[in-house]
């Protein structure tokens, strides 16, 4: 069955005494750099619980996060030849991390030309959280300050990305179906109406960042919307967990976890999918036999 999402009737009704389903939610969260304790002070402003702060920020993981992004491609004297300037990590223990600038000389085609395994040398002292480097080409040199700078950046401030996984970690408490195949738009039961204004507040809160809500009246088109996509979603789900073989122990352990996530969350849709109570309570029974086969094969 296809949803004419323009069908959705997204507004209350004048009189304003229409029950709704709930809200369909969409959030966008921009390149930006979050200092951690901005982003622990939205969230407590937002009445969100603090459990979903990401990790703290470990100087090792700023370590490795600025060393990585000075790997670039240069251009040399001779025609198409070029200078390959890559980061490779040769050793790391509980105290230090050493990072190289390794130098790969190559043709237009890709072939190796040259090859200098020690160009520039990093490390990180985690004792003192400090980076260090030793290179005496100036190419390298620089590249090693650009570093240098990230590094002191990225140790105090988390990145958008970790932003954005943060939001989807709250987004996902709080029982949302896809509403479009590709993402990006949710549907969030009236149950959770209190949690999703926090989070509508929170993001909304951030740089560059943009968070909606939007009420979904109970009529019948929108029962049958709300009822489409999480038929859809089980059906998803059911096929990622059926197609799983190639998966790694930690992948599937995710896809577990968010399995029973989803049949966790069908309670707080039994009373809009009521009509359809046996045909979802169908879709459960498979999703759990499948659960149980991938719970199985990890204990293998």
């Amino acid at each position: 069955m296809t949803i004419d999402l323009n069908n959705v009737t997204a507004v209350e009704n004048v009189k304003g005494d229409e029950p709704i389903l709930g809200h369909l939610m969409w959030f966008s969260v921009g390149k930006q750099l979050v200092k951690a304790d901005d982003l622990q002070a939205a969230l407590t402003a937002a009445g969100i619980d603090q459990a979903f702060m990401p990790n703290p920020i470990r100087s090792s993981d700023a370590f490795r996060r600025a060393t990585k992004e000075i790997e670039v491609k240069k251009g040399t004297a001779q025609t198409n030849v070029f200078k390959n300037y890559l980061i490779r990590e040769v050793f790391a223990d509980k105290d230090m991390i050493q990072r190289n600038i390794v130098v790969e000389t190559v043709d237009q085609s890709g072939k190796r030309l040259d090859y200098e395994s020690n160009a520039g040398i990093i490390t990180l002292d985690k004792k003192n959280n400090s980076l260090t480097f030793v290179t005496s080409d100036p190419i390298t040199e620089d590249l090693c300050k650009i570093a240098e700078e990230k590094f002191n950046i990225y140790k105090e401030y988390y990145s958008a990305q970790q932003v954005r996984v943060m939001v989807s970690k709250i987004l996902n408490s709080l029982a949302p179906t896809p509403v479009r195949p590709n993402g990006g738009v949710y549907f969030v039961p009236n149950a959770y109406t209190e949690g999703l204004t926090k989070l509508v507040n929170f993001t909304s809160s951030l740089e560059n960042s943009e968070c909606f809500k939007v009420p979904i009246v109970n009529t019948y088109d929108n029962v049958q919307m709300v009822s489409q996509k999480l038929s859809d979603h089980f059906d998803t789900l059911l096929a990622e967990c059926k197609g799983s073989g190639n998966l790694r122990k930690s992948q599937v352990k995710d896809l577990i976890n968010h399995a029973n996530g989803i049949i966790k969350d069908y309670k707080d849709y039994r009373s809009i999918v009521q009509s359809e109570a046996s045909f979802f309570e169908e879709k459960i029974l498979h999703l759990k036999r499948e659960v149980a086969r991938l719970v199985d094969n990890m204990e293998d």
